[in-house]
């Protein structure tokens, strides 16, 4: 498989809504796991389903699998209604994170048993096998049991057996999960070449930004049983629409205050005794004199230094060295703490210094 690394958004993915979520809901006694939730998901993309541990992400693709059943709502594969359809009458296949492949098999035996389970011929199965196993990467290592294959190559068979059936959704739940981190990255970039190559719409879950990011075309954000978020992935990145969105992505300046002023260009807004600016551009609804509101300035465009606009002054609370990157936590006067996130110089800042730090008003983006 290509280890080259792809970026941006799938050719293969179309306008065409293949999988078409509305109002679903699913209960468990004293439990709402997926909260009518509205989601339509496009023939030929690579879709994330990204959230924290609990936020409802597994449950959804489960529901989506015919694995579990909505209380309430309507789930449309290519227009038909699959609410009561069986797992085994979707056209979906699954990847688990535990693979779940037979230790008594070979890896080929383990990639045909969906095609003899649906009575296709001894030869032509064969034949569909061979050609995963190239595809995958794999040739070669038909005959070996599973249990004599590396995690990776673990995973790829896992993922031959759930494609050799032809799905028209491949679901992937947290197949990265049990890689070590090298693996991980390079699976990523195989999982979405492979996902270009064969055309087919991937549905993944994760709680790994990374993994969302360097695969997705598109993402949407769970939080308690919803979509808190759906977009792009820099689209999110640099526009999260609400406060838990930019702190589960790790947006570390989120500042909350009053608006003092308004003009055409800028808001004035103080926040437990500092006065930011922040731009009025690109806001649609400006809000007014006196209302509460929260804005977000991501680490990397947080500056130190005499020049700073919004600037104040802070004392570098930690150094953070990450090789070619540093971040700095740096204390303001009214013990709020703003990071800054700056290539790494000859020196580092250390800790203790008493610096200037500001960012631009452009940089700010408010959280409505």
């Amino acid at each position: 498989m290509s280890s080259e690394p792809v970026t941006g958004a799938s050719s293969a993915s179309s306008t065409v809504d293949i999988i078409e979520l509305e109002d679903l809901r699913k209960e468990y006694p004293g439990v709402v796991a997926v909260d009518d939730v509205d989601l339509h998901i496009r023939e030929g993309e690579f879709f994330t389903l990204l959230g924290p541990s609990g936020s409802g992400k597994s449950t959804l693709l489960q529901l989506i699998a015919g694995i579990e059943t909505p209380t309430s709502g309507e789930l449309r594969i290519r227009g038909e209604r699959v609410n009561d359809v069986k797992a085994y009458n979707r056209n979906t296949s699954m990847v688990f994170q535990e693979y779940a492949l037979f230790p008594h098999m070979t890896a080929q035996e383990n990639v045909e048993y969906g095609l003899m389970l649906r009575g296709v011929d001894e030869q032509t199965r064969a034949e569909r096998a061979g050609e995963m196993f190239e595809m995958m990467g794999l040739a070669g290592k038909e005959d070996r049991q599973v249990t004599e294959l590396s995690g990776g190559e673990r995973q790829r068979v896992a993922t031959a057996r759930s494609l050799v059936v032809e799905p028209d959704v491949l679901l992937l739940d947290e197949v990265l999960g049990a890689l070590d981190e090298k693996l991980s990255k390079e699976m990523q970039i195989e999982l979405k070449n492979l996902q270009q190559t064969v055309d087919k719409t991937f549905l993944f879950v994760t709680h790994s930004q990374e993994e969302a990011f360097t695969m997705s075309d598109r993402i949407a954000i769970m939080h308690d049983g919803d979509v808190a978020q759906v977009g792009k992935p820099l689209d999110i990145y640099k526009n999260p629409n609400s406060e838990f969105v930019a702190d589960f992505l790790g947006v570390s300046n989120i500042i909350s205050g009053t608006v003092t002023d308004v003009s055409d260009q800028h808001l004035v807004i103080e926040s437990e005794g500092i006065t930011y600016r922040v731009s009025t551009a690109g806001i649609a609804d400006v809000p007014a004199e006196g209302e509460e509101i929260g804005f977000f300035v991501p680490n990397e465009q947080v500056v130190i230094g005499a020049e700073a606009a919004n600037a104040n002054e802070a004392v570098v609370a930690d150094t953070v060295f990450k090789g070619p990157h540093t971040q700095y936590v740096l204390e303001l006067e009214n013990g709020s703490q703003l990071h800054a996130h700056e290539t790494t110089g000859e020196t580092l800042i250390e800790e203790g210094s008493s610096v200037t730090v500001g960012f631009e008003p452009s940089t700010a983006k408010l959280l409505r």
